[in-house]
């Protein structure tokens, strides 16, 4: 397992120039030995940004539908891999909450959401799961899923808003 050094866009970038921040992950077919120790490494950079919350495959650099979940505060709770997520459907009170993101370091901005979802994805090892989350669990869902489809919460904002700085990343 190794940490890869993560995909990070500056503010000027957001909009147009993202290469694979801004494209579709292809999904993936094969979960033989390969594909586990990306997702090992995608879990081992995880887990070396202590503010990260979720991870996709497309921040390491690596145009594949999959992703790393944890909200747990200690990370003591075993990570939620997702592969190849489809949302089933979303539903109750949209909620608009601040979003930020580890490929956009520094900014942060507020982005609608529904407060829950049904979400059918595989685990690692290629077993089809269904899952019912909702609350903050489901915007960090919505937000990983986003960037597997090739959108970042910039996306989900009006083209007119200004994005917050933070320095939640300088704790890193």
């Amino acid at each position: 397992m190794s940490v890869v050094q993560l995909v990070q866009l500056a503010e000027r970038d957001l909009r147009d120039k993202r290469g694979m921040l801004g494209t579709p992950s292809e999904e993936v077919v094969d979960f033989g030995d390969a594909f586990q120790q990306v997702v090992d490494d995608l879990i081992e950079t995880f887990m070396a940004h202590r503010i990260a919350i979720g991870l996709a495959a497309p921040q390491i650099g690596i145009s594949k539908k999959f992703a790393v979940i944890n909200i747990s505060k200690d990370r003591k709770e075993p990570h939620i891999i997702i592969v190849n997520p489809v949302v089933a459907s979303t539903s109750g009170k949209k909620d608009k909450k601040n979003e930020s993101c580890m490929s956009l370091p520094g900014y942060a901005g507020e982005v609608e959401r529904k407060e829950k979802m049904n979400v059918s994805y595989q685990d690692r090892h290629g077993k089809q799961q269904h899952r019912k989350v909702e609350g903050f669990l489901a915007r960090v869902f919505a937000h990983e899923i986003d960037h597997l489809e090739g959108l970042l919460y910039v996306d989900r904002m009006g083209k007119d808003v200004k994005l917050q700085t933070t320095d939640i990343f300088n704790n890193d």
